[in-house]
């Protein structure tokens, strides 16, 4: 009886939720009525929730689990799996099609899980879209729960609005009270709890049936209750299922009691319709899927919801079942597509849709008239612009035919435009024209107010004259006149000190001079009588001219532009001429016209003629036509002007001028605009630019004003001549344009400038130039015998000092070589000091006094026929040359040798050899000393007889035979060794002169980047050599004697350095030894030597021992021999170094030291020597190069 009265109520419910929303069972057909018109219509009432998917918090069997039934006082357990389609209890039996003989329900987990309050199990409904909710129906498969809710949502992700609660303890649970209800005036959204259907009973099928009207004041005037129409309106359901009822065992914790509690629901249904406003009679999918109304009734959206665009003459409203309220088409006038709804209109005229984007220029809310400033004569018509100028109209909207409203000085159907004689429109109106009219044509231009200018006119009022044009005049067609300023100006304007005049001549006398002409130049005078003119012709065909005289002549460029006009007077109109010739010559131009009569001024009782030519090269009688440079070129020297023969009439002639202004001339004489005052360009001056301004010139001497003037070319050394060009140089300079210095001056002249000429610093001022690469000064015109960039050297032949560069002046004297040089040669001698450098005739020496090596003789024996001769015949084993003395024949003998050939032993000595003879070697003990002897150098002993050696010298190559205390040689330029033997660097032996000649001038471009040669270690340390070379001599070489030397020379050099030096010296004086010998060789190798010098170093201990063991093959003679030499010489070496405290020895130390201060001072003189003779050769340079091995080409010698 209980359920049956439940299910009672709720169907009661139902019914009344129909009744109150007009539902009538199954879909309205149409949405318009029999006759057509729109009416309400409704989607089909439905399940709306049959089918959908519904989203569960918990669901049992997740794991899978087991759960007991509450059927009495027993309890029946069956297992729940949600991945076994037979045991699983899933949200999909929530919507399926129920049958209650065959129940199917969804179930969540037990309390033995863990569900009771506060956890609450959640079930949410998703309709895809909004629905109008009649109700909502829970069937329960268990007790239905102490404790649950169901919300919704008024729209898609809108807030969870509570709709209904369900409770027994609804002021605990949700704070309602369960008995609450609403009254009429409160919020009618509010929702309410009841305890009514949360008892536990019964214990399976209990309904719970929620009516979304139930109980709401509004409910039976729902159509005008927006406010109930949002509550029954939802998106979405939820049921939140709060709390389950127990019987209270369930604190047993029993567990088939806990799996006893759980939430079950077989069915869930929600009654309801497709909300569509009254609009629609379905819903569907669109094309994304979504369930939306098919809208009628000019409406659109998801729920019909508003008009569509076009559909806005009213506002929107939901259809009711006295009114279909369908959106009306708004009244546009057929020419919007778009419209909006305005409610201000709606209410002033019942009409909401204003039109939007109306076309054809209209206006309105239905685009019903023009725009502003638009017009049409019909309304059929599309509205026109009426396009009013702004300026020229009084308004912008014009009549019905366009016609616009203009001002007074505009015209036009639009009012854009100036009448005749304004221009520019603007906001007052048109302008008045202000054209000149001298300068202008016709009216302005009515938009700019441009005048139309004259040819040679510019300006907005053509009242300028254009640049190179100036008098602007009304007479002249084309306005202004051209510039003249003799071509060399464009810039020019009138000059107001010039006065017009009139240049006339009356023929009643003849106080002028005119003169009568025939063809040929012929001459004849004039005829004058009783105030007429008469010419007799001179054949038919030559009737002659008049002839204008001298004031007619001359420069007449003022008249340029002016009339010539000529007056005949005649008793008879018959007696005057028709036509007149008038010949204008000048400047090599000639030019005619033939002028017709022109209307004169009447005289009372006469006739008059008049003829008029216009001096201008516009004037079209001219033949032939000239441009106006020629005509004013023919009127500045206008030669002759002659009118033809007029036969016996009285004549006056007028020619138009002008002249200056002077302080007497009269105030009423009429002004000259047509004189130009112009405006020069650099280099010329004067009122028509006809002269040369100072420092500029004619650029054709002589060409007068038509001539250009050209900057003077005198390089600012003086002004020349305006006329000629011819320059008045100063500053020193000459030529034709300044253009060198004066002779005895040097520098550029074109630069420039005072103080660019500079006297020569050359003797006597004489001529110089300057290099223009380096600035150097070079005399170009020395005095006889000398040369070089001052003068400052002597000339090929010649030798001094001229200037005293090098000591005293002394003047260039002609080299004296004894006739045995060519005189015309290069560097026939030194330029300092006379040393012939070139001797011939196999002559050698300061002034070739001597025979060259291999030859002797008498040199300066020549013009006697005893000159040098070829013959030394010295032996070659003997000799150690194969020159001999340059005067006696004597051959330079080996070590032990004599005679004349040196073909013999000296006294004492045996075995003549190419090493010389073999003797015995005596090595005194005593101090040594030295004495110089001619072409000797002597070793002497204090307490035995002095020993001379011989010098050695090489005749070719020394400038004495007499050597120095050291055995070292005078070598002459180019030669260098010992017994200057050797050439130079930079010098090669030429083997027909049998000297050392220099190299190419190019050769000594590289001869600072050559390594300094090894005698450059002697240059350097004069006292070393000089003590070393006694002591090498001396035969002192060992390690003590070494340190010796470093503390002579006071600490200056190490005891390392000094045996390095003394090696060093060692190879530069004797030849090299060697690399194996044996005891013969060393014997004989010493022997040769004349001296103990290398023997000792052979045996030093600083050099490696030559072994000299005795061998079974050699002459044991020999071998005792060099012994016994080693036994004696290592004796008296042991004496001589006890000695070497000796006083005596330090002051000899000391001496050498002084000598070796004098080589050096010799020494440097040379190297200063060397270097004037390299400046000398590379002032040659010009002539080496144009020789034909040059620079490129290697010397004879084939090297540097």
């Amino acid at each position: 009886i209980f359920i049956a009265g439940q299910a009672f109520l709720s169907l009661r419910f139902l019914l009344f939720t129909c009744l109150c929303t007009g539902v009538i069972l199954g879909a309205m057909d149409s949405c318009y009525d029999e006759l057509g018109s729109p009416s309400r219509c409704m989607p089909r009432f439905e399940n709306a929730a049959f089918g959908r998917a519904v989203e569960a918090s918990n669901t049992c069997g997740l794991p899978p689990e087991d759960y007991c039934a509450q059927t009495g006082s027993a309890r029946s357990c069956r297992r729940c799996d949600a991945a076994n389609p037979l045991l699983h209890h899933n949200v999909t039996y929530l919507t399926d099609f129920h049958i209650d003989e065959e129940p199917t329900w969804w179930q969540s987990q037990s309390m033995f899980h863990g569900v009771q309050y506060p956890q609450s199990v959640n079930l949410t409904l998703r309709l895809g879209k909004a629905f109008e909710i009649t109700y909502i129906r829970l069937k329960f498969h268990t007790s239905r729960p102490e404790s649950f809710a169901i919300y919704k949502r008024t729209y898609k992700e809108g807030p969870w609005l509570p709709y209904q609660y369900y409770s027994a303890s609804c002021w605990k649970t949700f704070g309602k009270d369960p008995k609450g209800f609403l009254q009429p005036g409160h919020d009618e959204r509010t929702a309410l709890c009841t305890d009514e259907f949360s008892d536990i009973s019964p214990l399976t099928g209990g309904n719970v049936a929620f009516s979304t009207l139930e109980g709401r004041p509004s409910a039976y005037n729902f159509d005008q209750s927006p406010v109930l129409q949002e509550w029954v309106t939802a998106t979405d359901i939820l049921i939140s299922l709060n709390r389950l009822n127990t019987f209270g065992d369930e604190f047993f914790k029993d567990a088939n009691v806990l799996r006893s509690y759980y939430y079950a629901i077989s069915d869930f249904s929600v009654g309801g319709r497709c909300k569509c406003n009254g609009h629609a009679s379905e819903c569907m999918q669109d094309q994304h899927g979504e369930l939306v109304c098919a809208c009628q009734h000019h409406t659109t959206g998801s729920d019909c919801q508003a008009c569509q665009p076009f559909y806005q003459d009213r506002p929107w409203a939901r259809a009711t079942a006295e009114s279909a309220n369908e959106c009306v088409m708004c009244n546009c006038s057929g020419r919007a597509d778009a419209c909006e709804f305005d409610s201000e209109l709606y209410r002033s005229t019942g009409s909401g849709g204003h039109c939007v984007g109306c076309r054809d220029h209209t206006d309105g809310p239905h685009c019903e008239r023009c725009l502003e400033n638009f017009y049409r004569s019909s309304p059929q018509d599309a509205c026109q612009p009426c396009n009013c100028n702004a300026l020229g109209s009084l308004s912008l909207q014009c009549a019905d035919d366009g016609q616009c409203h203009c001002r007074q000085t505009v015209t036009g159907k639009k009012c854009d435009s100036c009448r005749p004689g304004f221009h520019t429109l603007g906001a007052t109106g048109c302008r008045a024209c202000e054209c000149h009219t001298a300068g202008s044509m016709g009216v302005c231009s009515p938009l700019d107010g441009q005048c139309h200018c004259r040819v040679n006119v510019e300006g907005h009022a053509c009242d300028r004259c254009k640049p190179g044009f100036f008098n602007l005049a009304a007479d002249n067609q084309k306005g202004c006149e051209s510039c003249f300023c003799f071509g060399h100006s464009v810039a020019c304007t009138s000059d107001p000190r010039y006065v017009a005049i009139n240049i006339t001549s009356e023929f009643i006398d003849d106080p002028d001079g005119w003169t009568g002409e025939f063809q040929e130049g012929r001459k004849s005078p004039l005829i004058w009588k009783e105030g007429e003119v008469y010419l007799l012709p001179h054949a038919d065909d030559d009737i002659g001219f008049y002839k204008a005289p001298q004031k007619f002549l001359g420069n007449q460029l003022q008249s340029y532009g002016r009339p010539l006009i000529f007056e005949f007077v005649a008793e008879d109109h018959e007696l005057l001429p028709k036509q007149v010739t008038v010949v204008l010559e000048g400047s090599g131009m000639s030019v005619s016209a033939e002028l017709q009569s022109e209307p004169g001024l009447s005289r009372p009782h006469f006739t008059e003629q008049s003829f008029f030519l216009r001096l201008h090269e516009d004037e079209d009688k001219l033949r032939p036509p000239l441009s106006a440079p020629e005509l004013r070129h023919l009127l500045y020297n206008l030669s002759a002007l002659k009118i033809s023969n007029a036969g016996g009439l009285n004549c006056e002639v007028s020619l138009v001028s002008a002249r200056p202004m002077s302080t007497l001339s009269l105030t009423d004489l009429p002004s000259a605009p047509w004189v130009e005052q112009c405006t020069c360009p650099l280099g010329f001056e004067g009122q028509f630019c006809e002269r040369c301004a100072p420092g500029y010139k004619r650029e054709v001497p002589n060409g007068g004003p038509f001539a250009r003037c050209v900057p003077c070319t005198c390089n600012q050394h003086g002004e020349c001549h305006p006329e000629t060009g011819e320059c008045q140089c100063r500053d020193f300079t000459t030529g034709p344009t300044c253009e060198r210095c004066l002779d005895g001056y040097y520098g550029n002249a074109l630069v420039g400038g005072p103080g660019v000429c500079q006297p020569c610093p050359c003797p006597g001022q004489t001529a110089c130039a300057q290099v223009p690469q380096t600035g150097e000064v070079v005399c170009t015109n020395c005095p006889g015998g000398q040369r070089g960039n001052r003068c400052e050297m002597c000339d090929d032949g010649f030798y001094g000092d001229p200037l005293g560069r090098h000591g005293l002046i002394r003047p260039c004297t002609p080299c004296n070589c004894n006739g045995n040089a060519d005189p015309n040669a290069v560097g026939v001698c030194d330029h300092l000091s006379g040393r012939c450098l070139k001797c011939l005739y196999q002559t050698e020496g300061d002034r070739c006094e001597r025979c060259r090596q291999g030859y002797y003789g008498d040199a300066l024996g020549r013009s006697s026929g005893n000159s040098c001769k070829r013959g030394c015949k010295c032996s070659p084993t003997g000799s150690s040359s194969t020159a001999c003395h340059p005067i006696t024949g004597q051959c330079v003998c080996r070590p032990g040798v004599q005679g004349v050939s040196c073909d013999s032993c000296r006294t004492g000595f045996y075995g003549l050899s190419t090493r010389g003879c073999i003797g015995t070697i005596s090595i005194p003990i005593f101090m040594c000393g030295c004495i110089q002897m001619p072409n000797f150098f002597l070793f002497f002993l204090i307490s035995q007889p002095p020993t001379t050696l011989a010098c050695n010298c090489d005749p070719m190559g020394s400038v004495t035979m007499q050597c120095h205390q050291n055995g070292t040689c005078p070598c002459r330029e180019g030669f260098t060794g010992y017994k200057c033997d050797k050439c130079e660097l930079n010098y090669f032996h030429n083997r027909a002169t049998h000297q050392c000649e220099e190299c190419p001038v190019c050769y000594g471009l590289v001869k600072d980047q050559v390594r300094t040669p090894s005698w450059g270690l002697l240059y350097q340390r004069p006292l070393i050599v000089t003590v070393i070379s006694l002591l090498l001599f001396l035969c002192l070489t060992t390690n003590s004697l070494v340190a010796a030397l470093s503390a002579v020379i006071q600490g200056k050099e190490t005891e390392s350095e000094a045996f390095t030096l003394l090696r060093n010296l060692e190879g530069e004086m004797l030849p090299p030894a060697p690399c194996n010998l044996n005891r013969l060789e060393c014997f004989h190798y010493a022997t040769e030597c004349g001296n103990c010098i290398q023997l000792f170093l052979l045996i030093s201990d600083e050099i490696e021992p030559i072994s000299c063991d005795p061998i079974q093959t050699e002459e044991n003679d020999a071998v005792e021999r060099f012994q016994l030499i080693l036994n004696e010489t290592a004796t008296r070496l042991g004496i001589l170094r006890h000695n070497m405290d000796s006083p005596a020895l330090g002051r000899k130390l000391q001496a050498l030291r002084d000598a070796a201060r004098d080589q050096q001072a010799e020494l440097e003189r040379v190297e200063q020597s060397i270097l004037e003779v390299s400046k000398e050769k590379h002032s040659l340079q010009d002539i080496v190069r144009h020789l034909p091995q040059g620079c490129t080409q290697p010397s004879k010698a084939g090297k540097l």
